[in-house]
């Protein structure tokens, strides 16, 4: 039997509605985690209704930037 691998992948993109602001460059901010919650809840369900849905492990935002 051939056993799974795990794959990490980077998909960068643009939120057009989401006014940036320096304390999203820092991780340890209450709006950076907010907003890394919210955008991992999202993705997640995107993702896994997507045709990757189900080999789909799971996302983490890790950075905002201008």
């Amino acid at each position: 039997t051939a056993s799974a691998t795990i794959e990490r992948f980077t998909i960068n993109f643009t939120i057009t509605n989401l006014p940036y602001s320096s304390d999203l460059e820092n991780p340890d901010s209450a709006r950076f985690r907010a907003t890394r919650r919210v955008m991992n809840t999202l993705l997640d369900r995107l993702l896994k209704e997507s045709s990757i849905g189900p080999l789909f492990q799971g996302c983490e935002a890790t950075d905002f930037r201008y």
